[in-house]
């Protein structure tokens, strides 16, 4: 039983940037080759800290779905999934980690592919634009190899690389390619802030095809929207699984299981259906995918980043008519949730208290740490006071109930049938807390609340959490002043 984990990025503010992912792990799933396939991100739903709970099954492969092998494959990954290495043996799992997919040989064709299907030919120039960096070396390499493969296949007049972010810089592209015809093919994964908003804007571009001087730069897509990268995922986890064969035929793990309550956060599980919050009006088919895609925005169409937040879209239902199940349905909206219920219920949920979880924050993150002690009861009061998930976690190591970061006993009780347990500060969390602990040193002026700003824009004047969290930050040196 082999079970593939496609690890990304995601994003607190742009929902299309997890979409390849997920289109990425049906054309998988659909493949037929695994015998589950499931995400774990960054900065969405299920966490990279987390989504390993869920899975029982004896052989795992994870593959970092990032270009390159920089920060987060090196660091971010291993220190979230808590993984050893290439292979990590734990509790009966076989947990084996591969490069990331934007280093795979096989992605060079992936790269002509798109620039042939924008029309490219043998008298073109191609160009590999990547993100590039200052801070990290590592990031230019692949870059530069995967052109090189490219240009190993002799399709194209020309072939080379472009940068956003450091030299050859992509506005010198006109100067440094003769041909005629320029292809651009953006080694990103998402269609994201950089490939639909700031290059674009930054290179002037007309649309796919824009046209300066006698000359064409054709614009293409992202090669992580691509449907061949299944493939080369695909590919990966079968060189892993060889490098690090299964020593045996093996059954998967036991998963505690229990039965469903008649409510869970904002949902109603009623005979033959599962309604959200309201008067269930609409009827949504019966399939994860929409579903997920659904509740994904609130009744006012802003992204909902945090998944258990109060917020799920109002008057639908999903018919429990045998063509999925009514967990199916929960998972979608609430990833996990009836996994950590079970395990809080068997005495086996792991709990990570919020010091530990701000003292392995690092890069950007990292002032999350200067976080006070009251500015850390002051966020969670408020953000986690408006999620349908209970923390089950402490501020600090000293207050967990037992050792080995467990519940204290089997059967432990949750705080109702309906509770859902939270057992570490979820991102969005940690997101919050850098931008408090800047706050409490330098406090910025309160704002009206304002409901078009982006749920977890803390930085922007008008967020509603971020108003409410500077109220209490100020009620606390203030006691009684005025908000």
């Amino acid at each position: 039983m082999t079970h593939l984990v496609l690890a990304g990025h995601g994003s607190h503010l742009n929902a299309a940037s997890s979409e390849p992912f997920h289109r990425l792990a049906a054309a998988l799933r659909a493949s037929g080759e695994f015998d589950a396939v499931s995400l774990a991100l960054w900065k969405e739903e299920p966490s990279l800290a987390r989504a390993l709970d869920a899975v029982d099954d004896p052989d795992v492969v994870v593959v970092p779905i990032f270009i390159s092998n920089g920060y987060f494959t090196r660091t971010v990954v291993p220190r979230e999934m808590r993984l050893d290495g290439p292979l990590t043996e734990r509790n009966g799992q076989r947990i084996r980690c591969t490069p990331p997919v934007g280093t795979h040989p096989r992605l060079a064709g992936v790269i002509i592919e798109r620039a042939r299907e924008a029309g490219a030919g043998p008298a073109d120039a191609l160009v590999v634009l990547g993100h590039g960096t200052r801070r990290d070396s590592e990031s230019e390499k692949n870059v530069y190899a995967m052109a090189e493969l490219a240009a190993q296949r002799g399709l194209f007049a020309e072939c080379g690389v472009a940068f956003i972010d450091q030299e050859p810089g992509m506005l010198t592209m006109l100067d440094r390619f003769r041909a005629p015809r320029l292809f651009v093919v953006p080694l990103f994964i998402a269609e994201g802030w950089h490939v639909g908003e700031t290059i674009p804007a930054d290179l002037a571009l007309d649309g796919p095809e824009t046209r300066r001087g006698g000359r064409a730069v054709h614009y293409t897509p992202p090669v992580g929207t691509h449907p061949a990268l299944a493939a080369v995922v695909a590919e990966l986890a079968r060189e892993a699984l060889a490098r690090f064969p299964a020593p045996s035929s093996r059954l998967p793990l036991p998963a505690p299981r229990f039965p469903l309550p008649a409510s869970l956060g904002e949902l109603r599980i009623d005979p033959g259906r599962v309604c959200g919050p309201g008067e269930p009006a609409c009827e949504l088919p019966p399939d994860a995918e929409a579903i997920r895609r659904r509740v994904r925005f609130d009744a006012a169409g802003r992204y909902r980043p945090l998944s258990g937040a109060r917020s799920l879209p109002p008057g639908w239902f999903v018919p429990l008519d045998g063509r999925i199940a009514a967990e199916d349905v929960v998972e979608a909206v609430y990833p996990l949730a009836l996994v950590h219920r079970a395990q809080a219920e068997a005495g086996t949920l792991r709990v990570v208290p919020l010091d530990q979880a701000l003292d392995r924050q690092s890069g950007r993150y990292e002032p999350a740490r200067q976080l006070s002690e009251r500015g850390r009861e002051v966020i969670r009061g408020v953000l986690c006071g408006g999620c349908v998930r209970t923390p089950a976690w402490p501020l600090t190591a000293s207050q967990l109930p037992a050792p080995n970061s467990q519940l204290p006993s089997p059967n432990s009780q949750l705080p109702s049938p309906g509770a859902i347990p939270c057992p570490e500060p979820c991102s969005v969390f940690v997101a919050l807390a850098r931008e408090a602990a800047a706050w409490e040193r330098q406090p910025p002026d309160p704002a009206p609340p304002d409901p078009a700003v982006p749920i977890a824009d803390f930085e922007a004047p008008g967020n509603e959490v971020r108003e409410a969290v500077l109220a209490a930050l100020r009620e606390s040196v203030h006691p009684g002043a005025a908000p």
